[in-house]
Formats: C-alpha cells, structure tokens, sequence
C-alpha cells in the first residue's frame, strides 16, 4: 500500500489565511520567467524583421515578453510609432494591440 501525500491540505486547518495567501504569492512568483536579454545583433535583426514586416503588410507572430511569460500574436504591423516607442499591432482575430518595443523578443 502507497501512502497518500497531501501536501499541504493536511496543514491549512492549522494556518492562517494569510499565510495561506503568502505561500500562493510564493509559488506564483515561482513560476514567473526572466526577461531575455538580447544583444546587440539580435536586436538589429529584430528590428529589420520588423521594419520589412510592416513595409510588406506581412502576417507575422509576434513573441511578446510581458507580467513574467512569453505570449504570441499572430496579425499584422499597422504602425510603428517610434516617438512612443510602441508597435501598433492587430491580430488575425481584429483586436488591436500597442506592444512596447522592448518586450517584443522574437518575430516569426
């Protein structure tokens, strides 16, 4: 016969709500990613793919770094709005996105 851990159900009757809370925020913080940082050359890249994406009208994905996970878009480029440092971006789906430069990490 295995014994049956579990975890910690059998502790929470003797905790305190906000340790209970604590402990979530411990184990969501956990599961959040680093930021990856790009050099130089990447970023020149990027920014080509970018440029050549939005001048075409290309449908491309878009891999977004953001709140500590990647996310992906697929759509297309509508503007590039360099003073605000902004991609102005809307999905197959119609919704439009304003992706901050500096969290888009890949372009497909």
């Amino acid at each position: 016969m295995t014994l049956r851990d579990r975890g910690n159900i059998k502790w929470t009757s003797l905790m305190l709500p906000e340790h209970v809370q604590i402990l979530k925020d411990m184990w969501k913080e956990d599961d959040l990613q680093t930021a990856p940082e790009l050099d130089e050359q990447a970023l020149q890249q990027l920014n080509e793919t970018i440029q050549s994406a939005y001048e075409e009208q290309l449908t491309i994905i878009l891999h977004i770094f953001s709140d500590g996970s990647f996310h992906e878009y697929t759509g297309r480029i509508e503007q590039l709005l360099p003073h605000d440092q902004r991609v102005k971006f809307r999905t197959s789906k119609g919704q439009l996105h304003l992706f901050p430069i500096h969290s888009i990490v890949n372009v497909a």
